[in-house]
């Protein structure tokens, strides 16, 4: 057994925080194992290594077993099947960062799907849940969802807040960031900045189909606007080039952090963005153009409507009409963020490296 901090990485996002303040505390034994999934680079970074964790990099996973077999502590931020096979030993401690700040559909064991498959998927997902020592939340409305959905106990849940959201507590990372993306993307200067940013479907993982007609919407919008559609990191390839001038495709490697930076109103459906978007204060409308059959897929937290903090429209028309209204209640806003933000201070990473660097 080593002394060393091993984190395994779909996202990236919170441990890339997580390794920044471990490395301000001089603390130089870090390993990083990336699946290809993840978009987080690490450059830059004091992870002492950083690896492909992933069987066409056999090398590098080999290694990454290694490590994850002979570290103290490991962060992991998704659900990943090879803890199902992974004995730690009784001093080892797993922490599930997880990639939202909060939850509007239900994951876990408490996904709607868990019913349909096998015992034997089932067993395999509970001896995951089983390896997971801790779990970090940003606020007490998410103690109860990690409860249910990884079959946790309260002395499991650090309240410690979200690493990475420090950077909108950070004003230079913020403008910074700002700069990056008006530099990026000229087009947003001076203009109201709309950011549509779905969540993913499970069946359209390579190319999404989205039944809104964007540049009709642009079009009765006018040339005060620009519109960014930026789709999940699940989802293969993004929107690629539509036909307005008005309106950006993403890429997929820009951090949706940085997006924020410079948007005016979000437009989503069931992702996690609203919860960090919330600490901007800023305005929020909701488009589930599939809510009765996502509800009934995927199953929510809780009532879809009392949730989210904005108005939730239909159609095409409806969204125009609310942008061009243009009144939000900013209040209930500042409730939301407060209540689901209520950990998450500024000091995230420094409170979760305090409690890792004391073990």
């Amino acid at each position: 057994m080593k002394k060393k901090i091993v984190l395994l990485c779909d996202f990236g996002d919170n441990a890339r925080f997580v390794v920044n303040e471990l490395a301000t505390r001089d603390f130089k034994d870090i390993v990083i194992l990336r699946t290809d999934k993840c978009k987080e680079r690490f450059n830059r970074s004091g992870a002492r290594t950083v690896l492909s964790f992933n069987l066409t990099k056999f090398p590098d996973y080999i290694q990454g077993l290694y490590h994850l077999a002979t570290a103290e502590t490991i962060l992991i931020d998704n659900y990943f099947a090879i803890l199902s096979v992974m004995n730690f030993r009784p001093n080892v401690e797993c922490i599930q960062l997880w990639h939202a700040a909060g939850a509007v559909k239900k994951f876990g064991l408490q996904d709607p799907s868990v019913l349909f498959r096998s015992p034997a998927a089932v067993r395999r997902f509970k001896r995951v849940y089983s390896r997971m020592n801790k779990v970090i939340v940003g606020s007490d409305e998410m103690v109860p969802i990690f409860k249910a959905a990884f079959g946790m106990k309260d002395h499991q849940v650090l309240r410690l807040g979200i690493p990475r959201t420090d950077f909108f507590y950070t004003p230079s990372a913020v403008e910074s960031a700002r700069n990056e993306i008006l530099t990026k993307y000229p087009l947003l200067n001076g203009k109201k900045v709309i950011l549509y940013a779905p969540t993913f479907r499970d069946q359209q993982l390579d190319v999404q189909s989205i039944p809104i007609n964007f540049q009709d919407i642009m079009e009765q919008l006018g040339e005060n606007y620009v519109m960014m559609i930026k789709l999940h990191p699940a989802v293969a390839q993004n929107m690629g080039d539509i036909n307005h001038p008005f309106i950006i495709s993403v890429e997929n490697e820009v951090a949706v952090n940085k997006l924020l930076c410079v948007t005016d109103y979000i437009i989503t459906d069931y992702s996690s963005i609203p919860f960090e978007f919330s600490l901007l204060g800023k305005p929020q409308i909701f488009y589930p153009y599939d809510l009765e059959k996502y509800e009934m897929e995927r199953g929510f937290w809780t009532d879809y409507n009392e949730l989210v903090p904005g108005p939730v429209v239909s159609t095409d028309d409806e969204l125009v009409y609310v942008l061009q209204k243009d009144e939000f209640d900013m209040e209930q806003i500042k409730a939301f963020s407060k209540a689901w933000n209520m950990f998450s201070d500024g000091h995230a990473s420094s409170k979760l490296v305090d409690y890792l660097l004391k073990k």
